[in-house]
């Protein structure tokens, strides 16, 4: 089967887990995007007007412009809980210029992990693996290409490198995994992955905290439960030697 520019062996145990654990991440949302409205729908409270901001400041003195540039430059790894089949998780570990993606469901006890690697100058990698699955890991061509699979992570990352392409109104601050987050209804010029407008929050050092947002595929809704703002060099160390498909 032909990915990311790559041709992967059928019949591949990884492979198939692989698949499984993207098929779950890109449709499997129960929760309906929440992207206007004056009612916040989980305390049923008034939520405040906003200005928009693409670069100028919107209610409560909060810049959305300048929340995506500290994202840029901000150490943490964050864990979500996504509202899908079966359950699903995401670990996202920032420590510029390095990333990770960690994505996985759990079904009838066996869980199926893929993580994305985004080490300069080593490279971007994507490995996968699983209860009773050793972790493999292949090379990609790069983090676009491999954020494909990710809807949730690709928007996020559009939006870090390209804010001059959004437009975003502040509607509420709220507490969530501890942190104090600001609420944005966001609204995209380009339309990117096929996503539609959504509901962001962010912690003021540019670190998302909350996504709703409409996909092709179905409704995506994920809330941050744990944050640090340490990531270790080791949690950045590929779990096997990787494989270059294509190569001898």
């Amino acid at each position: 089967m032909p990915y990311g520019g790559y041709v992967v062996k059928r019949g591949s145990s990884a492979v198939l887990v692989f698949a499984f654990v993207i098929a779950a991440s890109c449709g499997g949302a129960a929760t309906p995007t929440g992207t206007t409205g004056s009612l916040d729908t989980a305390t049923k409270a008034p939520v405040a007007s906003g200005a928009t901001a693409t670069g100028g400041p919107s209610t409560g003195g909060t810049n959305f412009g300048q929340i995506l540039s500290s994202a840029r430059a901000s150490e943490y790894k964050v864990t979500y809980k996504t509202a899908m089949t079966g359950g699903g998780e995401q670990s996202w570990y920032s420590k510029p210029p390095k990333t990770r993606y960690d994505f996985s469901t759990t079904t009838s006890g066996q869980t199926s992990v893929v993580s994305i690697y985004s080490i300069p100058p080593e490279g971007t990698f994507m490995c996968f693996g699983g209860t009773g699955i050793a972790a493999q890991c292949l090379g990609m061509s790069g983090l676009d290409t491999a954020l494909q699979q990710n809807p949730a992570a690709l928007y996020q990352q559009s939006m870090i490198q390209h804010p001059e392409l959004f437009s975003a109104v502040l509607v509420e601050t709220r507490q969530i995994a501890g942190q104090q987050a600001h609420c944005f209804d966001v609204k995209s010029t380009t339309p990117v992955a096929a996503l539609t407008d959504g509901r962001f929050c962010y912690s003021p050092q540019g670190i998302m905290l909350l996504q709703k947002f409409g996909a092709q595929a179905g409704a995506l809704d994920m809330e941050a439960t744990s944050l640090s703002m340490t990531v270790p060099d080791s949690d950045f160390a590929l779990p096997s030697k990787p494989t270059i498909l294509g190569k001898p």
